[in-house]
């Protein structure tokens, strides 16, 4: 009982201290307007493949009347004089833009802030309504309800997802086209103990009177050759390739989840 009291009290604790740090991050970040100078592609390598893409972007901004310069890293070039939205965080020097907020947090601290939100609101919930006392004797239900609520949305998404691709692939506007690796993005996993790779090609290819240059979003466990060619089917509308994985697998997932939901319902229902 004390351990468990005590345990309790630190995760508390913890949450409420990370609710804290994210609410003092955001009153004191500041809205700035960024005007590009210049930006470079920058490319990463090891051992010859690319492990990182992104565009070393210069800007300029004004800062209580002192006019500043700071080094983004953006995903996409950004031409000279672009205005971009940024945050300034005091504390660090740093800018950056609105939607990497997660550089001013620790890793865990978007979790333990939604976390903590989500449990706030449920202590209001159960203060304010009857819903607390009614869960709390009725609780073999109540756990049946929750799961099946889980356990519907993967359904529901996992079918979702098998449709959506199958309409895709079986489209007009889906061809097939010849496209070129020109190069491979390796990144690295966790195994166990030991670390092993991914290898994404990157498709260079002709379509609609473009030249489209993507990385492919399915990866492999060996790499492939550069300078190969390989038939791979396009959007010719939007001119990206149409990648989905495994589309039966996906199906299958989601009529297992809604058939162990549907169990669930029943057992709750009837039993």
């Amino acid at each position: 009982m004390i351990i468990s009291t005590v345990i309790m009290v630190a995760c508390f604790g913890l949450i409420l201290f990370e609710l804290v740090s994210v609410f003092s991050v955001f009153r004191s970040c500041r809205n700035v307007r960024c005007t590009v100078d210049s930006s470079e592609k920058v490319l990463k390598r090891e051992e010859g493949f690319l492990v990182r893409e992104y565009w070393k972007t210069t800007v300029g901004f004004e800062l209580d009347g002192v006019r500043r310069s700071a080094v983004l890293e953006t995903s996409t070039f950004c031409q000279k004089g672009q205005v971009l939205g940024c945050y300034y965080y005091p504390k660090r020097d740093l800018v950056f833009r609105k939607r990497d907020v997660r550089r001013v947090f620790r890793a865990h601290s978007i979790q333990a802030f939604s976390i903590g939100v989500l449990f706030l609101l449920l202590i209001l919930i159960f203060r304010m309504t009857a819903l607390g006392g009614i869960i709390i004797a009725h609780t073999v239900e109540a756990v049946g309800v929750l799961l099946i609520l889980p356990f519907t949305g993967f359904g529901v998404g996992f079918i979702v997802y098998a449709v959506n691709a199958l309409r895709h692939t079986q489209s007009s506007r889906v061809t097939t086209v010849n496209a070129k690796i020109v190069d491979i993005v390796r990144r690295s996993r966790r195994h166990r103990e030991n670390e092993r790779y991914t290898y994404y090609p990157v498709y260079s290819y002709k379509l609609g009177g473009f030249e489209h240059t993507v990385t492919s979003k399915l990866g492999r466990e060996t790499p492939p050759r550069r300078g190969s060619f390989e038939h791979i089917t396009a959007d010719a509308k939007k001119g990206g390739p149409v990648e989905y994985k495994d589309v039966t697998s996906s199906f299958v997932l989601g009529i297992c989840f809604l058939i162990i939901a549907g169990l669930l319902l029943y057992a709750v229902a009837f039993m």
